[in-house]
């Protein structure tokens, strides 16, 4: 080969070479966007998790109790923070644990709320207040004498990464339904 078809030949390589990052710098943003939007996607699904382990948990261990008191409803609450880890609930969430009754005839009551948690404390019952009528989630209906405790999760979500403007903050609700297991848990927590 002579040297001008060398010097074609590391032209050519350095111009490939400087294509490649020039392709590399213009897509650099589109690929960082995609990672932090599967971040923040990834995020959201964990803590949606978190918070559907904190209801189904909460209203279990309520609901093995034959009586209840407003100590043994604190400590139940102080697990809240440990099912959430690493992720910091008492700032940002709280729980609601209601009883509810279904008389013989009318509509279903709430005997007693019970709820803990951070900044969000001041968030109201879906199901309802104490001795109103409750609203049950998800269509559920109960039989005449029957008793419920629902446990109601709210955790304020904020992206990592990504502007408020693209993933929007919001609050996250769950919500889980279980039957006291040992006695009625219609007597309010003292």
């Amino acid at each position: 080969m002579n040297l001008l078809g060398k010097f074609r030949q590391r032209l050519w390589q350095r111009t490939q070479r400087g294509i490649a990052a020039v392709e590399f710098a213009l897509t650099l943003p589109i690929w960082i966007a995609m990672l932090m939007g599967v971040g923040d996607g990834s995020y959201y699904l964990l803590v949606n998790e978190k918070c559907d382990r904190i209801a189904y948990s909460v209203t279990d261990i309520v609901t093995q109790y034959s009586t209840i008191t407003k100590a043994n409803l604190n400590d139940i609450l102080l697990a809240t923070s440990q099912l959430m880890n690493p992720f910091p609930f008492g700032a940002n969430g709280v729980v609601v644990i209601s009883s509810i009754f279904q008389p013989s005839t009318g509509s279903p009551i709430v005997e007693w709320q019970y709820s803990g948690g951070g900044t969000l404390a001041s968030q109201s019952s879906k199901i309802g207040s104490t001795n109103g009528n409750a609203v049950l989630p998800n269509g559920l209906t109960l039989n005449a004498n029957d008793n419920v405790i629902i446990s109601e999760v709210y955790y304020h979500f904020t992206p990592l990464f990504v502007s408020e403007k693209i993933f929007n903050s919001q609050t996250i609700y769950r919500v889980a339904v279980y039957k006291p297991r040992l006695s009625p848990l219609v007597t309010p927590p003292t």
